[in-house]
């Protein structure tokens, strides 16, 4: 593995583990009082509005209209999945479900929809490679989340919602790459700018409502970890590495909330979690290793032997 396809990893761990504290900082806020809807729509606001300043103190305000004037028919369609999408309906299982059963459901869908979108779009079928790759990691979702016992009496709508955001996710993984968004703040800008108008529409018709301040510093942390973090990496990765890849690598994002919970809550780890982890890595080493290196060494064993 060179050391750019390792830097790409690495950015697709970050996103992971910053994406792991949306369900988290999204039902504080909601104990608050904001709606799914409010706090889709706010978060979106304050990380624009965190990139603009940025970009305005370097110099690139005008790198970024020129990219939105250039790229608005791609950053419209990605921003779709990517946002409103993702963002809506992820938001509104949580009002319903409990976290980890919306990152079951997420990723479960994310993972098929990402595979399968991708070979639809290259007019092909899946390898046995990419089959044993997608069984191992929902094999390895569902034995990590197994045991939850809110997963039995999930709500149906936020079910529903929880796949719609994993179908949306998904599809942006596919399309960010087809498309060229590229990596950074302003591709990460441009597509929150489209983020922010679909998300006005659900917002405007659930009714203003207004952020006390005692929410304000959660709203902050959701917006620059998850949502600015989270697709800053996220978007630099797939620049880097493919979809199926980043998409494989982001499910370290249940892993990540497993450590940090034993590590900040005392809550201990399960076998079968372990061996869930133990499958997701699988399916990613599997995705990974190219079958024509296998065929390589083996090619190079044979020939060994033959001169011996």
């Amino acid at each position: 593995m060179d050391r750019k396809h390792t830097f790409g990893v690495i950015l697709a761990l970050l996103a992971a583990f910053f994406n792991g504290m949306v369900g988290i900082l999204s039902v504080n806020l909601f104990q608050s009082g904001l709606s799914p809807e409010a706090v889709a729509f706010y978060k979106c606001v304050v990380a624009l509005l965190i990139i603009v300043v940025l970009l305005a103190a370097t110099g690139q305000i005008a790198t970024l209209l020129t990219y939105v004037k250039t790229k608005w028919k791609a950053l419209s369609v990605c921003s779709f999945f990517g946002f409103f999408m993702l963002y809506f309906f992820e938001t509104a299982s949580y009002e319903t479900l409990n976290v980890a059963v919306v990152v079951f459901l997420l990723f479960g869908v994310s993972t098929l929809v990402t595979f399968f979108a991708n070979a639809l779009f290259e007019r092909r079928n899946l390898v046995a490679q990419e089959w044993m790759s997608v069984l191992f990691a929902v094999l390895g979702l569902y034995l990590i989340f197994m045991e939850n016992e809110n997963i039995a009496s999930s709500d149906n709508t936020g079910f529903v919602f929880a796949v719609l955001a994993g179908v949306g996710y998904g599809l942006f993984l596919v399309l960010n790459k087809k498309l060229n968004i590229g990596g950074g703040l302003v591709p990460v800008g441009g597509l929150l700018l489209f983020g922010v108008v679909y998300l006005f529409v659900p917002f405007s018709m659930s009714g203003f409502v207004g952020v006390e301040s005692d929410v304000w510093l959660t709203l902050l942390l959701l917006a620059l970890l998850p949502t600015i973090g989270g697709f800053w990496c996220t978007t630099k990765s797939l620049t880097i590495l493919k979809s199926q890849t980043v998409q494989l690598v982001e499910l370290s994002e249940p892993i990540f909330a497993l450590m940090l919970g034993f590590i900040f809550l005392g809550q201990l780890v399960s076998p079968m979690q372990m061996l869930g982890g133990g499958c997701i890595l699988g399916a990613i080493l599997i995705h990974e290793v190219k079958l024509s290196t296998l065929k390589s060494l083996s090619k190079r064993k044979v020939a060994t032997d033959s001169t011996r």
